[in-house]
């Protein structure tokens, strides 16, 4: 696609963000994360500059659309980092921007953090999507998010 950016997130990006968000409820996240990723958007403006916080967040741009946002970070200081809160609008389903943000992703991963492994939970339909990208399935926890929502928590280790 044209004119197409991958950058960090900005706090001008939330209603973009969000509407991208809630273009994937019910069938990718519930209504009740809605809020959950509106309090990440602003605590991650708020906790960004800190020294101890080490998570971070971009934003996929065509023709300065916003049509993608994914993140990774360290949750708990561990050293384990975690894919956060990635996703691409419903309108661009199956355009290969996914893909392109998640290995955008991983490459970052990589450069910063080379002995890294990364885990992420995220359902039953998006699943075949990081399988393809190496990842691993650990664990299967039906209903975790709503009936019918499963949780599939995955692993990824650099090993290239």
């Amino acid at each position: 696609m044209s004119d197409q950016i991958i950058r960090p997130y900005e706090e001008k990006d939330k209603l973009q963000c969000l509407i991208a968000f809630k273009s994937n409820v019910p069938m990718y996240f519930t209504e009740d994360e809605v809020l959950d990723y509106e309090n990440f958007l602003d605590s991650y403006i708020i906790k960004q500059n800190t020294s101890d916080y080490r998570t971070k967040y971009f934003v996929l741009l065509i023709e300065n659309q916003l049509v993608a946002c994914g993140g990774f970070g360290d949750r708990y200081l561990d050293g384990k980092l975690t894919l956060t809160w990635g996703l691409v609008h419903i309108d661009f389903h199956k355009k290969g921007l996914g893909k392109e943000l998640l290995l955008f992703r991983l490459n970052r991963i990589k450069e910063q953090f080379p002995e890294a492994s990364v885990s992420i939970d995220t359902i039953q339909h998006s699943a075949g999507f990081f399988e393809k990208y190496g990842f691993k399935t650990i664990k299967i926890t039906n209903d975790f998010y709503a009936k019918g929502l499963h949780r599939y928590d995955m692993v990824w280790k650099n090993l290239e």
